[in-house]
């Protein structure tokens, strides 16, 4: 009995130490540019994400270098800062109505649907909550981008916010 009882507490600690290490994370982000995301740590608190994201009907594949700050709160160390810059690539679909260019009927419009390669440059801000013992993170972020090709060749977004859950293994 003595043996089961220690194994099983030796199986308990070696699981718990292994949820304390915050080494890649895999989940759902849901905003504007909602999709799956991925995060793994290269050292210490400095890690690559990776997403791909449905933005305008479209797909978007984006990789972020991204640096984490712990923030230090009397009621919690789990909160941490995170910002970093990176690119994406993809395409975007547009569905609107065009004017005609017919010098015969100067008021006729029709209905377009178009696809469009879009590249662009990628920041990213945000708070992160880290749960070790469950283990999951929950983080708000603003994820600004400019594309400089697209439908409109160059454009820009500021307000790309989003709420992602990860789970960490």
């Amino acid at each position: 009995m003595k043996k089961v009882v220690t194994t099983f507490l030796g199986l308990l600690i070696t699981l718990v130490c292994l949820a304390q290490e915050y080494e890649q994370s895999a989940g759902v982000r849901l905003g504007h540019s909602a999709g799956l995301t991925y995060k793994k740590f290269i050292k210490d608190e400095h890690a690559f994400e990776f997403m791909v994201t449905g933005r305008n009907s479209g797909v978007q594949a984006t990789g972020l270098y991204v640096h984490h700050k712990p923030l230090q709160f009397s009621f919690n160390d789990q909160f941490y800062l995170y910002y970093g810059a990176g690119a994406h690539l993809g395409y975007e679909k547009y569905f609107g109505y065009r004017k005609v260019l017919d010098p015969g009927s100067p008021n006729e419009f029709f209905y377009t649907n178009k696809s469009f390669f879009a590249m662009g440059i990628d920041g990213l801000i945000g708070l992160e909550y880290r749960i070790l013992s469950v283990p999951m993170t929950a983080s708000f972020d603003l994820k600004p981008y400019f594309n400089f090709f697209g439908m409109r060749y160059t454009a820009t977004r500021f307000w790309d916010a989003a709420f992602t859950v990860k789970y960490i293994f």
